[in-house]
C-alpha cells in the first residue's frame, strides 16, 4: 500500500508541477492590457522565478552578434541591446541543437569545454531558438551561476517550447503593429480629411452630410445616405453596442474618441469602422447634431483578430498518451482534424490506423525513439480521416518523464494540408519551368548545328561557282545573282553562329578561354573577312591603328563581337560611305569604336537595342535582314570579360558604338 501510496503522491506531485506551468502560460499569454515591452519582461520574470533561476533573456541573433532584446536579472550587469559573439553564448549550443536544449549543470555535461562556460561561468541553462513564419530570430533562454539539484523536467521542456512560439507571435505582432504605424504616419502626411467618412447627424442619428469620401469607402453617393437612420447598415451584434457606448454618450455632451464596429457598404460586404463623435450644441447646451469622423480599419482589425486568435491555447489541437494506463486524449481540435465525435473513446491503436501505408510505421518510429531518448519528434505526414478526407498533418510529440521513468506522450496536432498543397504545387510548377526550358534550349541547340551544315555546303558550292565562272560566257547579271546568293548565305550562316553562341551562353555552355590577345591584328583579321560585303557597296573601312595594347580576353568572342557590330555598320551605311575603326588605349582599359554614317536610330530603338524580349528588326539600306540578336550576343560576351558596350546614335546622322574592355580582368573572378 506505501508504494501504491509513494506513486499516488508522484502522480499528483507531477500533476501539480504541470498544472503550475500551464497556470503560468496562461497568465503570460493573457497579458493583453500591457505594451509588448512589458509583456516579454513579465514573461521572463515569472518564468525565472518559476523555473528557480537568476537570469531571463529575449535575444536577437544576425549572422554571429548575439543581441538582448528584454532580459529580467536582479544582480546581473545586463541591459538591452548589449551584444556579444554568439559563438561565446551558451545559445549557439541550442542554435546548434535548433530545440530546446537544458543543461542542469554545466561542469558535468558534454559542453563544459565550450567557449560559453569560460566566458560566463553559468552552470544551469534552459533556452529554445524564436522563429517567426520559419526565419530565426533568436532565442528565449533561463540561466544560473549555480547548479541545478536534478535534470529539467519534460514539463519544462514543454513550458519554454510554448514560450519561444508566443514570443514570437508577440515580437511579430510588434513588427506589425509598427508597420502598421509607419504607414498611418505616412498616410496622414499625404492625405487630407477626404481620407476619413465625416458626417454630421441630427441627434436621432438620421444623416443630415455625408463627406464626398463616403462614395470610395462604402459605395454610397452622400446623397443616397442623408436622411437615412445609420442603424439599418451597422451590423446587428454591434448596434445595442454603439447605442449604448457611443450615441447614448454623445447625446449626454460627451465626446467619444473612438469606438469600432462593424458597417455594411452598398455591395453587402461587411467593413470594420473607427469612429470619433463629436457634441454640437446651441446657446443652452443642449446637443442639436452630432459629428463623426470614421476611419476603415478592416485590414488593422483583421490582425488583431488574428493575434488574439493565435494566443489561445484552445486554439492548439493537443494530445495526450498515459503509457501507463494507455489511455488517450484529445482535445477538440483533434477530434475535429480527424472529423469525429468528441464523445467517441480512442485508443492508441486506432490513431496510429489514420496515417496509411509507410507513414503509420513513421510515426510509429517517431514515438519509440522519443520515449526511448526523450527527444522531440516532428513530422508533417499524410492523413486520412474518419470521414476519408485525406490531408497533410504536422504531429509534434514530447515525452513527460518522472524518476526517469516515461510516463506520458504529449504533443500538437495541426491540419497543414492547405500549407502542404501550396509548397507541392511550387515544386511541380518549378519542375515543369525547368524541363521547358531544358527542351526549348536544347530545340535551338539541334536547330543550330542541323542547320549550319547545310550553309556551309550552300556557301562553299557558291563560292566555288564564283570561282570557277567563265566570265565571258556569263552575263553579268548572273554573276551579281550569284554573288547575292552568297551574301545572302553568309547572312544567314552568320545569324545561325549568333543563335548557337547565344543557345550556348543561355545554357552555360560557352565557356571563356582567357589568354593573351593583339588587338591590332584580331581587328584586321575581321575586316578582311567582312572586305567582300563591303565591296559589294563600296564602302571603305578605315582604322587609327599600326600598333596597339595587348589585353588578356577570349580571341573569338572578341572577334565574334567585332565582326556583328563591323558588319551592322555595312549593313546600316548606304553606298560610297565610311566605316571607321578605332582602338584607343587608355591606363587601365581599351576602348574600341565602330562608327557608320548610315540611317542612325532614334531614341526608341536605342533603348530597346539589348532588350530580349523586344529587340528591334530593322532591314539594311540594301533590305539586308536584322534580326538583333547579334547584339544580345555582344552585350552578352562583352559582359562576361566585365566589360561595356555603349551606342551613341541620331536618326539619319549615323551611330557609334563604343566597347571598353579591361586590359587585363581578373580572369578568376570571371569565371566564378
Amino acid at each position: 500500500m506505501s508504494e501504491v501510496s509513494e506513486l499516488r503522491k508522484f502522480r499528483i506531485e507531477g500533476e501539480q508541477i504541470v498544472e503550475k506551468r500551464m497556470n503560468l502560460l496562461q497568465e503570460i499569454v493573457s497579458q493583453s492590457s500591457l505594451d509588448l515591452n512589458k509583456q516579454l519582461y513579465n514573461a521572463l520574470k515569472l518564468t525565472t522565478q518559476l523555473l528557480g533561476m537568476d537570469i531571463g533573456i529575449v535575444s536577437s541573433v544576425k549572422g554571429n552578434t548575439y543581441t538582448i532584446v528584454e532580459h529580467f536579472a536582479e544582480d546581473a550587469d545586463l541591459h538591452n541591446g548589449q551584444s556579444f559573439e554568439l559563438g561565446d553564448t551558451y545559445c549557439s549550443i541550442t542554435l546548434e541543437q535548433d530545440q530546446v536544449v537544458t543543461i542542469h549543470h554545466m561542469e558535468r555535461s558534454p559542453h563544459k569545454r565550450h567557449p560559453c562556460y569560460q566566458a560566463f561561468q553559468l552552470e544551469t541553462y534552459i533556452g529554445v531558438p524564436i522563429k517567426i513564419e520559419g526565419e530565426l530570430f533568436g532565442t528565449i533562454n533561463f540561466s544560473s551561476p549555480y547548479p541545478k539539484i536534478s535534470e529539467f523536467l519534460g514539463a519544462d521542456r514543454k513550458l519554454i517550447t510554448l514560450l519561444g512560439q508566443w514570443v514570437g507571435s508577440v515580437i511579430k505582432r510588434q513588427r506589425t503593429e509598427e508597420e502598421l504605424k509607419e504607414r498611418e504616419h505616412l498616410y496622414k502626411l499625404i492625405s487630407t480629411n477626404t481620407a476619413d467618412m465625416v458626417c454630421l447627424h441630427e441627434p436621432d442619428g438620421t444623416y443630415c452630410f455625408v463627406s464626398p469620401s463616403a462614395e470610395r469607402i462604402l459605395g454610397y453617393k452622400p446623397t443616397e445616405l442623408i436622411g437615412k437612420d445609420p442603424s439599418s447598415l451597422i451590423h446587428p451584434t454591434d448596434l445595442q453596442r454603439i447605442n449604448e457606448q457611443s450615441h447614448a454618450e454623445a447625446l449626454s455632451n460627451n465626446t467619444v474618441h473612438s469606438i469600432q464596429y462593424r458597417i455594411r457598404k452598398k455591395d453587402g460586404e461587411f467593413i470594420w469602422f473607427d469612429t470619433a463623435t463629436e457634441p454640437i450644441t446651441n446657446e443652452k447646451g443642449e446637443v442639436i447634431n452630432l459629428q463623426t469622423t470614421s476611419r476603415e480599419i478592416t485590414d488593422r482589425k483583421k490582425l488583431e483578430l488574428l493575434f488574439e486568435q493565435t494566443q489561445k491555447m484552445a486554439e492548439i489541437g493537443g494530445w495526450e498518451f498515459d503509457l501507463k494506463t494507455g489511455e488517450v486524449f484529445w482535445t477538440d481540435q483533434v477530434y475535429r482534424i480527424h472529423e469525429m465525435s468528441m464523445r467517441d473513446k480512442v485508443n492508441i491503436d486506432e490513431t496510429l490506423k489514420f496515417f496509411p501505408g509507410q507513414a503509420r510505421e513513421q510515426i510509429q518510429q517517431a514515438m519509440i525513439h522519443t520515449i526511448r531518448t526523450g527527444e522531440t519528434y516532428d513530422l508533417t505526414l499524410p492523413f486520412v480521416s474518419a470521414k476519408g478526407t485525406h490531408k497533410w498533418v504536422r504531429a509534434i510529440g514530447d515525452v513527460y518523464t518522472f524518476n526517469d521513468e516515461p510516463q506520458t506522450l504529449r504533443g500538437t496536432f495541426q491540419d497543414v494540408t492547405i500549407q502542404k498543397k501550396s509548397e507541392d504545387k511550387i515544386k511541380t510548377q518549378n519542375e515543369q519551368l525547368q524541363k521547358l526550358t531544358s527542351t526549348r534550349d536544347k530545340l535551338y541547340s539541334i536547330i543550330a548545328h542541323d542547320l549550319k551544315g547545310t550553309f556551309v555546303g550552300i556557301m562553299g558550292m557558291l563560292e566555288l561557282t564564283l570561282d570557277n565562272i567563265d566570265q565571258e560566257a556569263v552575263s553579268d547579271q548572273i554573276i551579281k545573282k550569284i554573288s547575292k546568293a552568297q551574301l545572302t548565305s553568309e547572312g544567314g550562316y552568320q545569324l545561325l553562329e549568333n543563335l548557337l553562341d547565344w543557345v550556348c551562353l543561355q545554357t552555360a555552355q560557352l565557356q571563356a578561354h582567357f589568354d593573351e590577345v593583339y588587338l591590332p591584328v584580331l581587328i584586321q583579321n575581321i575586316i578582311d573577312l567582312l572586305h567582300s560585303a563591303a565591296d559589294c557597296k563600296n564602302i571603305t573601312i578605315t582604322t587609327n591603328f599600326k600598333t596597339g595594347p595587348v589585353i588578356t580576353a577570349d580571341a573569338e568572342m572578341i572577334a565574334t563581337v567585332l565582326r556583328n557590330l563591323i558588319s551592322n555598320a555595312i549593313k546600316y551605311s548606304p553606298i560610297n560611305e565610311t566605316v571607321q575603326v578605332t582602338l584607343t588605349e587608355e591606363e587601365e582599359c581599351v576602348l574600341i569604336s565602330i562608327k557608320d554614317n548610315g540611317i542612325g536610330m532614334s531614341e526608341s530603338v536605342i533603348k530597346s537595342l539589348f532588350n530580349a524580349s523586344n529587340r528591334p528588326q530593322r532591314k539594311g539600306t540594301n533590305n539586308e535582314k536584322g534580326t538583333g540578336l547579334g547584339l544580345l550576343l555582344c552585350k552578352e560576351m562583352i559582359e562576361l570579360h566585365k566589360g561595356t558596350i555603349a551606342v551613341e546614335s541620331e536618326e539619319g546622322k549615323g551611330s557609334e558604338f563604343i566597347i571598353t574592355l579591361p586590359l587585363h580582368p581578373q580572369v578568376e573572378k570571371i569565371l566564378n
